[in-house]
């Protein structure tokens, strides 16, 4: 008796279900391979830990993060011995490498207060700030600020100046506020001063989540395989007043508790302690008001821990908030020129900056920097 062909629609069905399990199966072994990765956006995006109820420490789930680890060196590893610029390997190495809380320990030669001999992620001797009163409330903004107020910082005496010499280099360090500030300054240092710098500025990053980008490391291996570096300005912020993970399986910090600016203090000093090692003048600029309330207080109150902590290094600061002309908790968008023209200065999100803002801080940062006249350039 012949056997009956199976009808079209029982075809389609099973051709669909064959699709389907490839789908699934491919998303699984991605999630295996990936599963750090997605853990640590969900940290980010969600600041909670995480993990999968009875896989988290399984082993055969573990390894395929072990196995996407091990890959991940190896392509590191095949692009440095194409490449062998010692720039990029170092930071082939910063983004490669296990992003961990603990980074290796640092031998520095004290030159300010702090014991600065100390492996980062233990708890150093740190010298106890002065309490933070917390940031004021907003005001409401009567007139914008205008220019010739915020040209200059408000300051009672001289500010303290860096220095750089013909052949040295700047280094930025930051998020999506640097990213916009990083390349003027970068084009007024080649083209006026014929100097050269190294932007690895990257929005998304800061202190609180080290697992997603560990900048305290990606500092220190940048500075030791570039020693012509004479000078870092950072500048982030936004990315870090949430719950903090403290390490895998402990419990997220809640954000301004004591435990917490401890070990955010902690990672402001491991940048200060890897720059003060290599002999590296710091500018810190803090970040400003924002448009609301609730971040804003929040960068009042990371804006103290970092001027504190550079102020502490015997570094430099420079405040956001002075050069757009902000006082208090006030915010505007806007600037008022000696002219009375109005010039916006922050883009609609109410965080970051017009080029017109990028670039007055820009200048401010310069600002603070002395130039030998020799290093000018005729353009």
């Amino acid at each position: 008796m012949p056997v009956s062909e199976p009808s079209p629609l029982l075809r389609h069905q099973a051709g669909a279900a064959r699709v389907l399990y490839a789908m699934l199966l491919s998303s699984a072994l991605l999630l295996w391979l990936n599963q750090d990765s997605v853990r640590q956006y969900c940290q980010q995006k969600y600041h909670d830990g995480c993990e999968l109820p009875g896989l988290g420490q399984s082993t055969a789930w573990r390894t395929g993060a072990y196995l996407s680890e091990a890959l991940g060196a190896a392509r590191v590893a095949f692009v440095e011995s194409l490449s062998g610029h010692g720039q990029f390997q170092a930071v082939a190495e910063a983004e490669a490498a296990p992003q961990n809380d603990v980074a290796p320990a640092i031998a520095v030669a004290p030159v300010v207060a702090p014991p600065v001999a100390k492996t980062l992620g233990a708890t150093p001797a740190v010298v106890k700030p002065a309490p933070v009163a917390p940031a004021p409330r907003r005001v409401p903004v009567a007139a914008p600020p205008t220019v010739a107020a915020a040209a200059m910082p408000r300051v009672t005496s001289t500010p303290l100046m860096a220095s750089l010499n013909s052949g040295d280099e700047v280094f930025f360090v930051g998020d999506s506020l640097m990213q916009g500030v990083a390349p003027h300054m970068a084009n007024t240092l080649r083209k006026r001063y014929n100097l050269k710098s190294v932007n690895l500025s990257r929005q998304s990053t800061g202190l609180a989540y080290p697992s997603f980008f560990n900048w305290p490391k990606t500092v220190q291996s940048t500075l030791q395989a570039n020693p012509r570096i004479r000078l870092m300005v950072v500048f982030l912020g936004p990315n870090d007043p949430w719950d903090m993970p403290q390490g895998k399986g402990k419990p997220f910090l809640r954000f301004k508790t004591p435990d917490w600016e401890n070990l955010y203090r902690q990672r402001i000093d491991a940048i200060l302690d890897v720059a003060q090692a290599q002999n590296v003048q710091v500018i810190w600029v803090g970040p400003p008001n924002m448009q609301k309330t609730k971040l804003s207080d929040a960068m009042a109150y990371l804006s103290d821990l970092y001027k504190n902590r550079v102020e502490h290094y015997g570094q430099h600061y420079v405040s956001a908030n002075e050069v757009l002309g902000y006082t208090s908790a006030q915010f505007s968008y806007y600037l008022t020129d000696k002219g009375g023209k109005q010039l916006k200065t922050r883009v609609d999100d109410g965080i970051h900056f017009t080029i017109t803002g990028q670039k007055l801080i820009s200048a401010q940062v310069l600002s603070r920097i002395n130039f030998p006249s020799e290093q000018l350039t005729e353009h």
